[in-house]
């Protein structure tokens, strides 16, 4: 029997491993692969350099001690876990089963992507998914957020202070909410309820995004820069018959990363906490320290 199981290969998971194996307990981290909400480098066509995300180097040393450890890691997918007497019991699709004392949950959210021509290749060249990572690389320019709830929201607030013009493209309505009506009073934000997105244009670089409106008529719109902002689903369908999750199914955790349930942690994107990797790296080095406490009292 493990000290402790880690679910999940991003950030939160990686770092909540290395830190378990650190305190000396008997750790295994179960993933499909090493990724989640990776850093990357963000290239534009007229700043010198590549952009990377702070903790990047953190996370790749973490990284390298579990691949040394190759006994501390199984690349495969959980498909149950239940807690049992006295432990809980890990399954994986391929048909093994493990059992810890502690478990933490680092599974991160399953984001909703454009689906649209470009997106994928120019990911990381003008087009982004995180406005806290990369809002300050486009100054003075002109960008556009797709999105329509409250990320969106917040991530059109953070550009407007920093880009020359921001359009708002809604898939949906907005909510008449505080910050909705807030972002209808700023003169560099425009905002278009109610589109399609059909293609991210540009040839080495995001060039502007090509939408439709309600009403057929078809936009394009040149931009510098373009931020994905849709909903995104917390990967807690494995737990959720016996740990407490919100109503959109983000678990719940104190401040300490702890579940309703004894011995259960979850940390990362599949909780409610920001989208940048190293506050998922914090969040992670919590889970495994709060685990780690755990262990010693029980």
């Amino acid at each position: 029997m493990y000290d402790l199981i880690v679910i999940g290969g991003g950030p939160a998971g990686i770092t909540a491993a290395a830190m378990g194996i650190n305190q000396r307990l008997e750790t295994l981290i179960i993933a499909a692969c090493w990724g989640g909400q990776t850093t990357y480098a963000m290239q534009l066509e007229d700043v010198e350099g590549r952009e990377i995300l702070t903790g990047e180097t953190m996370l790749d040393a973490f990284r390298r001690q579990l691949d040394y450890l190759d006994f501390a890691r199984r690349f495969d997918r959980v498909s149950k876990v239940m807690p049992e007497e006295g432990c809980f019991v890990v399954s994986t699709e391929t048909g093994d089963r493990f059992e810890s004392q502690a478990l933490i949950l680092a599974t991160g959210a399953k984001p909703q992507r454009l689906d649209a021509p470009g997106e994928v290749r120019l990911a990381g060249r003008g087009l982004s998914y995180s406005a806290t990572a990369h809002a300050g690389l486009f100054l003075g320019k002109d960008v556009a957020v797709v999105g329509s709830q409250r990320r969106a929201q917040l991530a059109t607030a953070d550009l407007a202070r920093k880009a020359h013009r921001v359009h708002l493209l809604a898939p949906e309505p907005l909510s008449n909410t505080p910050l909705a009506q807030k972002l209808r009073q700023m003169e560099q934000v425009e905002i278009v309820e109610n589109v399609h997105i059909e293609e991210v244009t540009g040839d080495q670089f995001v060039e502007g995004i090509v939408y439709h409106t309600v009403d057929g008529e078809t936009r394009e719109l040149p931009v510098a820069g373009v931020f994905v902002k849709l909903p995104r689903t917390p990967n807690s369908a494995l737990v959720q018959d016996w740990v407490d999750c919100d109503r959109n199914g983000r678990i719940i955790v104190d401040v300490n990363c702890a579940t309703n349930w004894p011995g259960a942690f979850a940390a990362g994107d599949v909780t409610y906490v920001s989208e940048q990797a190293l506050i998922h790296i914090g969040e992670g080095a919590k889970a495994a320290i709060s685990a780690y406490r755990y262990l010693l009292i029980s």
